[in-house]
């Protein structure tokens, strides 16, 4: 079982309104990890075992599921994605796409060398140019951008209800 350090508050938080967040075992992290060689950084690896499978009522982008996001066929949508909007020139470094919508067009990624609780940024269409992606950083850490989700799928619970 793994112990969860950074994101207790979505392990108090197995469920938003009727949606339940449900995680994926270490074993299913580790057959990632090992795929692509890489490691995740803790905070996300308990992203994972906590709502790895479905983050529920979590507003991260369409797709944050780790069947998807690490599938052959999502990460040759992102590689041509990247590849098409000029990103490969700024992501020079080693990184993890996170969460996506609409094929990659948007995504929420980490860099994989700033420890275990790395700072969000985000992929977008540049405001100057609708062909090319613009990357800024969230300025929060993971376990931050976590938990403000959290508040947001709570406030609109709250207002729909």
């Amino acid at each position: 079982m793994m112990t969860i350090e950074y994101l207790k508050k979505l392990q108090a938080t197995p469920k938003i309104g009727i949606w339940k967040i449900r995680g994926v075992s270490e074993n299913e992290i580790k057959k990632v990890e090992k795929k692509f060689n890489i490691q995740f950084p803790l905070a996300y690896s308990e992203f994972l075992f906590l709502a790895g499978e479905s983050c529920g009522a979590l507003p991260i982008m369409d797709t944050a599921d780790l069947e998807t996001i690490s599938s052959d066929w999502h990460y040759e949508i992102m590689q041509e994605e990247i590849r098409e909007t000029g990103l490969h020139h700024t992501l020079t470094r080693p990184f993890w796409l996170f969460a996506e919508s609409n094929g990659c067009e948007q995504f929420y990624f980490f860099y994989l060398d700033e420890g275990n609780n790395p700072t969000v940024y985000l992929a977008d269409y540049s405001i100057t140019d609708d062909n090319k992606k613009d990357i800024k950083s969230l300025k929060v850490n993971f376990s931050t951008f976590i938990e403000k989700k959290i508040d947001t799928a709570f406030k609109r619970l709250k207002e729909e209800s």
